[in-house]
């Protein structure tokens, strides 16, 4: 196992890098917003770098500009550099995580399969988002873990999130205060400050998605957003009627479909089998903070991922109704879910320890 520790991170970064060329491979024959990063068939002879000085999209494009405008990478050259920079969220993903196996070598070796899940490497290793979210997800993962609540890696971790994507940076700093506020015995002057940081903080991030976004509509023009990406999605392959489902179903399929058999080919069969994985997982992990709940409730490091990956799916599964869309969002929450699974089972050896 000794052996094993020492490897694992070097054969985990040739694993992320092999992605790269699945990746590359994928989109070359599918296309996708990879193309539109890179600047593929545009002319950027009057383009400026300060151009992209913007939040959303603009972000990944200020990464990519000078790469390909002033130094003229190859289209596949991007691929290998942004799995290189996800891959630093990833590392220390897997450090974070293994610390909470808690010397196990049972456990250990569970966070080693699931830092090797493909889906996970596969969009965190194409030229967009989710590749550059992972840092600071990860991050913000290592000072909560860390206990460092009020850290400036912690809260710029955030406020980086939400450059590319405010609302993802909203539904995390939503959590995240819902958590402090009911797992740290705070004064109410203290409460209020969190509170007032909360109010200030959504109206950055609101203000950010009004950049993004038109909005002028209000909660009118939302629905009617939701309801054309749901037009739209009925008209691709990837398409699973998620709009028709009562609201478990709804989240039972975001997280665990397609299963076995539910659909052809080879991109399906091995997201079938990962989802299998995981909703095995889930069940064992759900027996498990069943019998634990009594301590594990008043513990940051689960009541922040339960409330995390339930907004979350709350908020997804009335917009989206395609599994290509909904892999690629799961991206962003599956790191919240792992350290899920690794408190419950930490808490599990604890107890026993305690008992021996």
């Amino acid at each position: 196992m000794k052996i094993l520790h020492r490897i694992f991170p070097f054969l985990l970064l040739a694993y992320h890098l092999a992605f790269a060329w699945v990746g590359y491979e994928y989109i070359i024959t599918h296309h996708g917003d990879a193309e539109r990063y890179w600047f593929l068939g545009q002319d950027l002879a009057s383009s400026s770098w300060t151009d992209f000085l913007k939040p959303g999209t603009d972000v990944v494009r200020f990464l990519t500009f000078p790469l390909v405008k002033f130094f003229g990478m190859p289209f596949w050259g991007g691929f290998f550099i942004f799995s290189l920079l996800s891959f630093s969220g990833i590392a220390l993903l897997y450090r974070t995580l293994m610390q909470r196996a808690c010397e196990s070598p049972r456990h250990q070796l569970l966070v080693m399969v699931l830092m090797l899940l493909p889906n996970f490497h596969f969009w965190t290793s194409l030229i967009g988002k989710e590749a550059v979210l992972i840092i600071p997800i990860a991050l913000f993962i290592r000072e909560v873990s860390l206990k460092k609540y009020f850290s400036f890696l912690l809260l710029g971790s955030v406020f980086f999130i939400a450059l590319i994507r405010p609302h993802i940076a909203f539904i995390l700093l939503l959590s995240y205060v819902l958590s402090l506020l009911w797992t740290l015995r705070l004064p109410n002057r203290y409460k209020a400050i969190i509170l007032g940081g909360l109010f200030g903080a959504t109206a950055l991030f609101a203000f950010l998605l009004t950049r993004l976004q038109d909005f002028s509509g209000g909660f009118q023009r939302v629905l009617q957003k939701y309801e054309a990406h749901i037009r739209h999605f009925k008209t691709t392959d990837g398409y699973i009627p998620l709009d028709e489902y009562q609201l478990p179903y709804k989240i039972f399929t975001f997280w665990f479909r397609p299963l076995p058999f539910e659909k052809v080919g080879v991109l399906y069969t091995v997201l079938s089998i990962e989802n299998m994985f995981l909703l095995l997982l889930s069940v064992w992990v759900s027996v498990y903070a069943v019998k634990y709940f009594h301590v594990l409730k008043n513990r940051m490091l689960f009541v922040l991922p339960v409330v995390l990956v339930f907004i979350f799916s709350l908020m997804y599964v009335y917009a989206y109704a395609n599994y290509g869309i909904i892999m690629r969002t799961r991206v962003m929450a599956v790191p919240i879910l792992y350290l899920l699974f690794m408190e419950v089972f930490y808490m599990s050896i604890s107890r026993n320890y305690s008992n021996t």
